[in-house]
């Protein structure tokens, strides 16, 4: 096969390789990109789905719980004023619970715990309505009432927390998915376009190598081709000169004998002739070689015009793909930019092109509508609207108004001038946005603006640098500030100089995302007043999820601490007071019991002896209540001094094992365990909750009391194999007044006192109180100091 042949096929072959490579792989990452993209987008639109799930689920039981305080209000104070917040309550739970179940629907668990909850809420609002029913008719409120209230309220909490975690976990795993599209893609894409230059990289280079090679093969070919040529037309010259010479030696050859005497002559002659034929043949190769001059010349400026022609068909062909690439790119933002219309528009009003995925929701159903004018491609009616936007535009204006479509929909549109290199106006550029969904989160914000105006209760908003940003009306009745006056300032102002440190804690617990609830404390009002309030706190978050600021509910809650006070007082009083005749009655008793000792009659002095128990468990109980209110009323004191722990524990155990046989009670405690704290009050901690474990596990079970120094503390552990308590229980029992309610408990005596009183003593001491426990299994119950 010749070599040029040969070369041509190679050039074509790599050629076709090379831009056949790039194409496939072009293909490639555009499927894979549209994939990706598709996959990121349903990925972010399950996480909102998940958030918006989460946040109704919170509305409800913050309307349940305004509900709830509301109604308590009433039934402490009988003013209908706080029946605000009840009413509306609970047809506004159901509601967000409707939604939260049309946005669970298909997730069997979810529909479940929404099934669940709705239950729950009908009987907590029957209570809600039979507890302020009974205060409007001046009913007794018992306190299995309000207990039931609680129960429940504690139980649809449960339930929601149950919802709320299961969504948060599909969250998890949503985000999970999201992150890991948003990790690989890119990677994946860069790598493939890498791939893609590289082989049209080395396409172009081998396709460049062999046109040169071409070329250089071509040029030569041409030289000897010329060289033939010339060498063709001298061998030509020559064979006619011979031909020539041939037919006129025949002619003097026939002539010879006639012309024998002339031959002289004509050899004269003939030589003339030949240095004459001589000169004219190097005249004639002289002109020959500037005429193969020239061709070459023109060889080369052809060599070069065929250069300058494949460089640029090359730039025509990268301005083709350039073209292809933008129209391709245009096509793209179009379909991705989120509910969008775009279309592009001449001069005369011909549609160019439409993209974007409004296209059927506004009714354009047709694969394409390039070509038609804007009247045929509206109604009359829209068309007369826009008509003078398309006008603008085109007269070189821009502009952005909002207009309805026909279906309804709201919607933002920009009219662009689209301008060439002079700044001549050749198209316009029309983009709608659908902004029904804006609309209708800008109705829900005026709402909920008005909403936190009208609340009884100061709601504050703040930086995380503790700077006030909002600050509504109940805020300024509350505190006594204008909004005007404490916009702009330090949350710090509000704080007396004794609390300035609880910012910063309330700031760090929020950055980790907690929420606080109903935490109670002092703050500033104007003129220096000191007011007891409960603050609810929840991070704000932007819609990345990032925290940018703090919200507060301030509620005053002055009035109620004085009648706790009241309330407090009274106890102590009447505890007080009850104490001196029941001593008496306890040394009567014990007299009786002495001069009943040896009577016959066993009925007395059994009776004797069950009234002495009786009178000993009423000083038990009195001297709670009187240490409650001293220990509310700050009145209870803590006299440190520095003793051996494991000493102590010892004491305690032996004095039981004298009045206790019912129980095996061991010890495992580590020697010379010193601390600094109120030895006769931790005593009553150790004496307490090993009298609990007594109390609540059977007769014959071992109680484990154990003692070591854990982490700078010294940690005691009292493990019973009693009946346990329940997971819901478990958070509360250290609460003031609270009491496992079961069969199993309604015969064991008390009043919920020891274990709140045990909980404060070790609080005060800068100790933690804790317990863990499964029903039927036991429990253990924890306290720790620090170490001496």
């Amino acid at each position: 096969m010749l070599p040029g042949i040969s070369m041509r096929l190679n050039f074509t072959r790599n050629l076709q390789l090379g831009y056949g490579f790039s194409i496939l792989i072009l293909l490639i990452v555009g499927l894979f990109s549209y994939a990706t993209i598709n996959n990121l987008l349903n990925s972010n639109k399950a996480v909102g789905h998940s958030t918006l799930v989460i946040q109704k689920l919170e509305q409800a039981i913050s309307s349940m719980k305004d509900a709830e305080t509301g109604q308590r209000g009433f039934l402490l104070t009988g003013k209908a004023i706080f029946l605000g917040p009840y009413k509306g309550a609970y047809l506004k739970t159901q509601s967000l619970i409707s939604e939260v179940s049309a946005l669970t629907a298909g997730n069997a668990l979810q529909e479940a715990n929404m099934a669940g909850i709705r239950v729950i809420l009908t009987h907590r609002m029957a209570i809600l309505e039979q507890l302020v029913s009974k205060k409007q008719h001046q009913q007794l409120v018992s306190t299995a009432d309000l207990e039931e209230g609680r129960s429940a309220m504690d139980e649809l909490r449960h339930a929601i927390d149950h919802a709320e975690d299961t969504e948060r976990k599909l969250l998890d795993e949503r985000r999970a998915v999201l992150e890991r599209y948003t990790f690989v893609a890119p990677a994946a894409i860069i790598v493939v376009l890498i791939l893609a230059v590289v082989i049209a990289s080395l396409s172009y280079i081998s396709a460049i190598r062999d046109v040169k090679v071409k070329d250089r093969l071509q040029r030569e070919l041409e030289v000897k081709e010329q060289e033939t040529a010339a060498f063709n037309e001298e061998l030509t010259a020559a064979n006619e000169e011979i031909s020539t010479a041939n037919e006129e030696l025949i002619s003097i050859n026939g002539e010879l004998l006639e012309a024998q005497q002339a031959l002289s002559r004509m050899n004269g002659s003939l030589e003339e002739l030949v240095a004459a034929r001589t000169k004219s043949l190097a005249e004639s190769e002289e002109e020959t070689q500037a005429l193969n001059e020239e061709l070459t010349a023109i060889n080369e400026e052809l060599a070069a015009s065929n250069e300058e022609m494949l460089a640029s068909n090359e730039e025509l062909q990268r301005s083709r793909e350039e073209i292809q690439k933008k129209e391709q790119l245009f096509r793209s933002i179009a379909v991705n930019i989120p509910r969008s219309l775009i279309l592009v528009i001449d001069r005369e009003y011909n549609l160019i092109t439409m993209e974007g995925d409004l296209m059927q929701k506004l009714g354009y159903n047709e694969d394409s509508y390039a070509g038609l004018h804007m009247a045929e491609l509206n109604s009359p009616e829209r068309y007369a609207i826009t008509r003078e936007y398309h006008e603008l535009m085109l007269n070189g204006e821009q502009i952005r108004t909002e207009l309805k479509s026909t279906g309804g929909h709201d919607l933002q549109v920009d009219f662009v001038p689209l301008t060439d290199e002079r700044g001549m106006v050749y198209a316009g550029l029309v983009i709608a946005l659908d902004i029904s969904d804006q609309k209708k989160a800008e109705e829900r914000s005026a709402k909920l603006a008005a909403i936190v105006e009208s609340s009884d209760d100061a709601i504050i908003g703040k930086s995380l640098d503790g700077t006030i940003t909002s600050w509504n009306k109940s805020a300024e009745r509350i505190f006594g500030y204008p909004a005007s006056e404490m916009i702009g300032q330090s949350i710090l102002k509000l704080v007396p100089e004794d609390r300035q440190d609880e910012e910063p804690q309330i700031i760090a617990r929020l950055k980790n995302g907690e929420r606080m609830e109903h935490f109670e404390t002092k703050r500033l009002a104007n003129g220096g007043r000191v007011l007891d309030v409960s603050l609810t706190i929840s991070p704000i978050r932007d819609k990345h999820g990032k925290i940018t600021g703090v919200s507060k509910i301030a509620r005053d809650i002055s009035e109620q601490k004085q009648d706790e006070l009241r309330k407090n007082d009274f106890i102590g009083m009447v505890s007080h007071e009850l104490k001196t005749p029941l001593t008496s009655l306890m040394a009567l008793i014990q007299v009786a019991n002495l001069k009943l000792k040896n009577n016959p009659d066993n009925f007395l002095a059994g009776a004797m002896e069950k009234a002495d128990i009786q009178a000993k468990r009423m000083s038990s109980m009195i001297n709670g209540f009187l240490n409650i209110s001293r220990l509310e009323s700050g009145k209870i004191a803590i006299n440190k001094e520095l003793f051996d722990l494991d000493l102590l524990i010892r004491e305690v155990v032996e004095e039981y094992g004298l009045t206790v046989s019912t129980h095996i009670i061991d010890i495992d405690i580590s020697n010379h365990v010193q601390v600094n704290a109120d030895r006769e009050k931790i005593g009553s901690v150790i004496s307490n909750l090993i009298s609990n474990a007594v109390k609540y596990s059977p007769k014959r079970r071992k109680i484990e009391v154990k003692c070591a120094p854990v982490n700078g503390f010294a940690q005691v552990s009292i493990k019973d194999e009693g009946m346990g308590v329940n997971a819901q229980d478990l958070p509360r029992i250290f609460d003031r007044y609270y009491r496992v309610e079961s069969n199993q408990t309604r015969h064991i005596s008390g009043f919920g006192i020891g274990l709140y009183l045990s909980a404060e003593i070790v609080r005060r001491h800068e100790g933690q109180i804790w317990a863990e426990s499964e029903s039927g299994t036991g429990s253990v119950f924890h306290f720790s100091l620090p170490l001496a």
